[in-house]
This record gives C-alpha cells, structure tokens and sequence, in this order.
C-alpha cells in the first residue's frame, strides 16, 4: 500500500464551522455530468460528500445512517460520498475546496482535512474528491477514515447515489469483500479509487494508486 498525504492546500477555505452542515453554492469551473445530467455548481456536506442539489445550500447535512443507500426520498441524494460519516467540522479540521488547471482538462478538488469523528474526537478524517472536466471521472483518496464503533454504529457509506436514488455504485471493501454501506462499520487508510461514467445510469468502480491533488 502506498503512504500519502493528502494536500489540503486550496484556493478557497469553506465557510462551514458548525457541526451537520451544508456549505454555500460554489462555481466547479466546468460543467460536470454526473448520471447523465449537467452541472456547473454543486454544495459540500461537512459530513464528508458532495451535492448536485442546490437547495441543501446552508442546509442542516444529516448525519444519522440507519438504511443502505439508494434511500428515495432521504438525503443524502445526487451525491457522492467520501464518505457519508458522522464527521465534526465545529470541533476542528477544514475543507478545502476550488479549481485548478486549463481548460478542457480542470480538475475541482474537495478535501476534508483532519476532521474529528463525532463522538470519537481523538480520530481524525482525511479524504478527498476531485472531479475531472471532459472525461467526468471522479476520484476518491482516503488517508484515514477512522471508526467510531459506539457512535451511529460506526456506519459510512462510499459511493456515488443520483438525483432520485434510483442509481447507486457503492465501493466493495477490499478486505471484508462487502459494500461499504450499511449497516458494514469499516476503515481505510490510504486508498485510491475512481469512478468512470459508464452511461448515464452507472459506474465503473476501480481500486487506484494514491496520489495527491493540490489545488492553488
């Protein structure tokens, strides 16, 4: 396994220093399709993904996990999950977010830096999404995604869900060979993954060599 460090360093410092949040609307910088739709603007959870639904801006971000995803009707929806975890952003850490490169190959990057786990404050939650303009591949890395077993059941879910939970692709755990969705606690540490649009109704999953993305 290859040791990162994820470089938080990043045009823009989220505003979000409260717990269960969601951000502001921001610019990607390109559009972006995901399941088949275009965007050009998205909102970031401090619970650890990302919204195309613009209305979850400066919006409560649940935290409570207690079905597998798709989960129609309950958020979050149109997606993706870094992941969905119970993460405190009032307590400490950053997410870093913005826009680097030329066009037609600019990548938007989200990073959660150093986030404690809620209710396991001692460990902390390090991961990051970059979206890829043209070829609308998303890349997931995790350096650390702790579990906090006695909180939530320590459930988190990776994977991407679309607009209508009618479309999901949730990563397959490497060691435990389930879905990384509830009701499965698990960890990661140094991972690398990415999703290749394959139609507008799924993804093709790949484990990937860690790297680190900066955005200046």
């Amino acid at each position: 396994m290859q040791i990162i460090n994820l470089n938080a360093l990043s045009s823009d410092v989220s505003s979000m220093q409260a717990d269960d949040s969601h951000d502001s609307i921001r610019d990607i910088g390109f559009t972006f399709n995901f399941y088949g739709q275009s965007y050009t603007q998205l909102v970031i959870s401090g619970n650890g993904y990302i919204t195309f639904d613009l209305t979850q801006a400066n919006q409560y971000s649940p935290w409570i996990i207690n079905a597998a995803i798709p989960n129609p009707g309950i958020l979050p929806e149109n997606a993706i999950m870094a992941p969905w975890q119970d993460i405190n952003t009032g307590l400490g850490g950053s997410v870093y977010y913005g826009t680097t490169g030329i066009a037609p190959n600019r990548v938007f990057v989200v990073t959660w830096c150093a986030v404690p786990m809620f209710s396991c404050t001692s460990d902390l939650h390090t991961s990051q999404v970059v979206l890829h303009e043209g070829s609308n591949k998303i890349e997931m890395f995790i350096q650390d995604k702790p579990v906090c077993i006695a909180w939530n059941g320590g459930a988190a879910v990776q994977g991407l869900v679309d607009a209508t939970s009618a479309n999901a692709d949730i990563v397959n755990d490497p060691v435990l060979l389930l879905p990384r969705n509830w009701p499965l606690p698990w960890t990661a540490t140094n991972e690398g993954w990415e999703f290749i649009p394959n139609g507008p109704t799924s993804y093709t999953i790949n484990s990937t060599p860690t790297t680190t993305t900066t955005t200046t």
